[in-house]
């Protein structure tokens, strides 16, 4: 939720319960405890930001590029799942605060964010888009410069817009749909996001939109993120590179982004 939510955007697995919103009122788990959770399996909280495809539901079954990889990595810690919905906004409190675990959610890595927090092995990267009427004028990245260009809170968008274009004013929305709405109400003339997950928002959308502009961004790796010195953060890394190398990732990539070429990240890890 990027979504970048580049950010890109978490996480870890359902085999069998499904916990839906809510927080635990236990105080932040410290590093011993989640030693001892590590070991034994434990049980994982994953904050997600039921963003299609990233995890969504379809007559009741649960699906999803990043759903589907939590599940790999919680049958390989032997760990019981968790998973939390929340605004993508939410998620970093969420995780500061202890309520969750791990964020599952596109997040994409930055200088900034591993700061303050662990990131694992990449098991994404960001593909970037521009969501405008269908009427615009907006056709190429230059057309960008000058414009009001409405973006997630919370998410990297407002940084690479900064970098890589003039003369932006951003317009800061809690969500998707209160970005397409500052489109809609004439405040802003485009939504910066992941590409990946245009499809839905143009769906159900209140006006016309149209992806104008996509590109690829390598240099943007996506992972789940977790509290500095989680001592799980070795094992999940060691699980996504085995899901990257015995074709289990390439699996889902190619059922739920199969119009994305393949990514040099990953052609060098033998995808």
């Amino acid at each position: 939720m990027n979504h970048i939510k580049f950010v890109v955007a978490g996480a870890l697995a359902l085999l069998g319960v499904l916990v839906i919103g809510g927080y635990l009122a236990d105080p932040a788990p410290q590093a011993t405890d989640r030693a001892s959770a590590a070991a034994a399996g434990g049980t994982l909280r994953i904050g997600v930001d039921g963003t299609e495809p990233a995890y969504f539901k379809v007559d009741g079954v649960t699906k999803g590029f990043d759903y589907e990889m939590a599940l790999g990595v919680a049958e390989g810690l032997g760990a019981k799942p968790e998973f939390k919905i929340m605004p993508f906004s939410d998620l970093f409190t969420a995780l500061e605060a202890g309520e969750i675990d791990v964020i599952g959610s596109q997040v994409t890595e930055t200088a900034e964010r591993k700061q303050d927090y662990d990131f694992t092995t990449p098991y994404f990267v960001t593909y970037l888009s521009f969501l405008t009427p269908e009427d615009s004028t907006i056709k190429k990245r230059g057309d960008i410069d000058g414009k009001n260009v409405a973006v997630v809170d919370g998410t990297i968008h407002e940084r690479y817009l900064a970098e890589q274009y003039e003369d932006v004013n951003v317009i800061k929305a809690k969500d998707e749909d209160g970005a397409i709405q500052a489109i809609a109400s004439g405040k802003a003339d485009a939504f910066f996001y992941d590409a990946p997950y245009t499809a839905p928002i143009i769906k159900r959308a209140p006006i016309a939109l149209k992806e104008s502009i996509v590109y690829p961004a390598d240099d943007a790796p996506i992972g789940f993120v977790m509290q500095k010195d989680d001592p799980r953060k070795e094992q999940i890394d060691g699980i996504l590179e085995q899901m990257i190398l015995d074709g289990e990732w390439l699996k889902l990539k190619k059922t739920y982004f199969k119009e994305y070429p393949l990514s040099e990240v990953f052609k060098d890890k033998g995808a």
